[in-house]
């Protein structure tokens, strides 16, 4: 299967995004539209489909999917001019009927010339509206295309038909003023031109306004790697195509060179940039059992990784296909925003129709005037407003939080955000750094290669420290070692963790005091069948900026809990020094136990957010409301969250929730703006209050300012608001 993610031409609502979909649905590819940025992401069996075949399937749906590089006949070299010409001599026009006789304007004072402009507008840049609104009836997707070109259609066959009944009149259609005669009847080939040559070009003006917005888009500094060197067991290495890398191969990487795949370090220190995924401009420093992200730079090197996850899936091809953005499933805001996108349509075909009824029968209008008024209602309506209110500020909100290292993963992130009342935290790898240093050993110290081995099977941060102390010790080779969840390792009689796995178990006395004095710290015994052989003292660091985060979250009226598999002495140093109450904190827990309190605190406190990295986390993220891996997060953890926290520092969880809420806000923003549009519009066209040719013009400054307002998110920046916050308004 390949995955791909392309450019798709001539779509502008939501109504456009389903006849995509619907199309490449029609070859068995399920496709995912992304509207904000007129793109589609899909994947396909090449050995069974072509991409041509696909691309033929979209053309057919009156789309173009842009498959190469080749340079096509550009038809904005045609529909812009046009648009222009169009409105220029339609607006002169209108200009003469509204009694400017200015010798200037003699040359629009016939219908001979509304009818040329008109046909021209009709076949220029009516004829796309038409095509698509025909393919969208074949599709049985009839959206604003099908709205304008009826508008269009109708009014220029109206016209049409009142320019052959005033010459059977006999009023010849290039005497000037006869717009002034007893006989004359007004055409409305003006409506014609201006609601074409509007909207043609408020389609251009929204593409133009969605590329500016484009060209600092985050995505588009992530350069995907090429190649990789792959490291065979022999020592013998080979250059080969990235792609082609599996989970478990081992490459090299020199310094200045990309990262192929996300992976973990087996030997080697060095700095990765990972500025490009991140935004964080400092190097990070990685050791033996760090992980490293596919798409970043070696800064120094060299290193070896082992591979977690292969180029396809690796987190910077995640970002440049949105994978995780574009996740299917969707808040009420978005279901919603769907809804009322597929009935906007035929409730205004229906709403035309009785307006036409009512000014004809209601009002007493001649059919003429109904009929001008019914096409003013289909062409001020805006169903493209409630179709866009949610993905293009979903979007933005997207863009926005990736800028600062924050990727959300699920459609409905910004709806839970704004409910959270409390946030869990998984102490070691998201408060505390996860680097532990050795503070002390006590026992036997000939059993140190015995640890080295069994922690050299393990992911926690615990055992990446301890490799890293124990580097120069001696290797060995033993078998059968297993992970046990909440306590550490097993080989054969030996036991590697905290202290559950000695229970029952001889301990000497200096073992014993040590462990009381240093009651703390986190702990590691080793032990057999038997006795404990040896405790190691490990410290940890705290998070830099963690005190900071749980004080601001406390500000914003929300509460922090502490969840951790230490002991209560430790536990509670911890959450003193960074400002948790202690009886929010939760001490000795293993996995099970970590579920089981996070529905005790959901219950208490309502929605809950949880924060965590490792395995033992997995539960916990996928039980609570809203969930984030923080950095370095296991893989597992990853796939299990709604949003991953891409840097060291934990404040960015802060600048998170802000944006959601703004996100969130400028989607409620959008909903009103789009009701009361068409609440005020609709019923004024009916009322004849707006001419038909101002009724296009409106429908798209409805849009404009609804695109503009979505973008908006993007330049959103919640630094400032937290630098006022603080009371550093610089």
């Amino acid at each position: 299967m390949k995955k791909v993610n392309l450019e798709v031409r001539g779509m502008y609502c939501a109504h456009c995004s389903k006849a995509v979909e619907n199309a490449l649905e029609k070859a068995g590819v399920f496709s995912h539209v992304d509207l904000s940025h007129n793109r589609v992401e899909f994947a396909y069996d090449e050995e069974k489909i072509s991409l041509d075949y696909l691309r033929r399937l979209v053309k057919r749906a009156g789309y173009e999917l842009v498959t190469d590089d080749k340079k096509r006949f550009n038809i904005n070299l045609v529909l812009i001019p046009t648009s222009l010409l169009v409105l220029l001599f339609a607006f002169l026009g209108i200009l003469y009927h509204a009694g400017i006789d200015n010798a200037f304007f003699f040359f629009f004072g016939n219908d001979v010339t509304f009818l040329v402009i008109a046909t021209l507008a009709l076949f220029v840049l009516g004829t796309p509206f038409i095509i698509r609104a025909v393919k969208g009836i074949r599709f049985k997707n009839i959206g604003m295309d099908f709205l304008i070109a009826l508008s269009a259609l109708t009014s220029y066959v109206l016209s049409l038909y009142i320019f052959i009944t005033n010459i059977q009149s006999g009023i010849s259609p290039l005497d000037f003023h006869a717009h002034h005669m007893d006989n004359y009847r007004m055409t409305y080939f003006d409506g014609t031109c201006m609601v074409l040559s509007i909207i043609t070009l408020g389609h251009l003006m929204t593409d133009r306004i969605k590329i500016k917005a484009d060209k600092n888009y985050r995505k588009a500094a992530i350069e995907p790697p090429k190649f990789a060197t792959l490291l065979y067991p022999d020592g013998s290495t080979e250059q080969v195509d990235c792609d082609s890398l599996d989970v478990g191969n081992e490459f090299r990487v020199l310094s200045g060179e990309q990262i192929a795949c996300d992976g973990t370090v087996l030997s080697g220190t060095a700095l990765v940039d990972e500025s490009s995924l991140t935004g964080e401009s400092r190097p990070r420093r990685v050791q033996p059992g760090d992980k490293v992200m596919g798409g970043t730079l070696l800064s120094t090197g060299p290193i070896v990784v082992r591979v977690d996850k292969i180029a396809l899936e690796s987190l910077y091809s995640a970002i440049i296909n949105e994978s995780y953005a574009l996740d299917q499933r969707k808040g009420k805001l978005s279901k919603l925003s769907d809804r009322i996108a597929s009935i906007f349509t035929p409730a205004i075909l229906l709403v035309a129709l009785v307006a036409f009824l009512v000014c004809r029968f209601g009002m007493a209008l001649s059919i003429e005037e109904s009929l001008v008024r019914a096409c003013s209602v289909l062409s001020v309506s805006c169903p493209c407003a409630f179709g866009l209110a949610v993905p293009i500020s979903a979007m933005s909100g997207y863009d926005c939080a990736l800028l600062r290292g924050i990727l959300f993963k699920s459609g409905d992130t910004f709806e839970k955000v704004r409910k959270v009342q409390a946030v869990l935290f998984d102490k070691t790898g998201t408060l505390s750094t996860g680097r532990m240093k050795v503070r002390k050993i006590v026992g036997d110290t000939s059993f140190l290669p015995l640890v080295k081995a069994m922690e050299k099977n393990s992911l926690h941060p615990i055992a990446s420290s301890l490799l890293a102390y124990l580097e120069k010790d001696k290797d060995i080779t033993i078998p059968g070692i297993e992970e046990i969840p909440g306590q550490g390792l097993r080989s054969g009689t030996y036991f590697l963790g905290n202290e559950k796995t000695t229970i029952g178990k001889e301990k000497d006395p200096d073992i014993l005091d040590f462990a009381k004095e240093n009651a703390e710290t986190t702990l590691v015994y080793l032990s057999d069948a038997e006795k404990v052989l040896l405790v190691i003292s490990l410290v940890d660091e705290l998070v830099e900026d963690a005190e900071k985060t749980i004080r601001r979250l406390k500000e914003e009226g929300i509460e922090s809990y502490m969840l951790t598999g230490d002991r209560k002495e430790y536990a509670m140093k911890i959450a003193k020094s960074l400002g948790i109450p202690e009886e929010n904190v939760r001490y000795e827990l293993n996995p099970g136990d970590k579920a089981t309190v996070l529905a005790e605190i959901k219950e208490k406190e309502g929605v809950i957010s949880y924060v965590g990295d490792g395995i033992n986390d997995t539960l916990a993220l996928k039980k609570a409301d809203l969930s984030f891996a923080s950095y370095k997060a296991s893989a597992v953890a990853c796939t299990s969250a709604d949003g991953l926290l891409l840097k060291p520092n934990l404040f960015i969880l802060v600048y998170a929730l802000d944006i959601s809420r703004k996100t969130y806000l400028n989607i409620i923003e959008n909903f009103l703006w789009a009701i009361a549009y068409n609440l005020v519009m609709i019923p004024l066209a009916i009322l004849g209050i707006l001419p038909m040719y101002l009724c296009g013009g409106l429908m798209i400054v409805s849009n404009l300012t609804l695109t503009i307002n979505s973008l908006r998110i993007r330049y959103y920046k919640p630094e400032k608001e937290e630098r006022r916050h603080e009371g550093n308004p610089r």
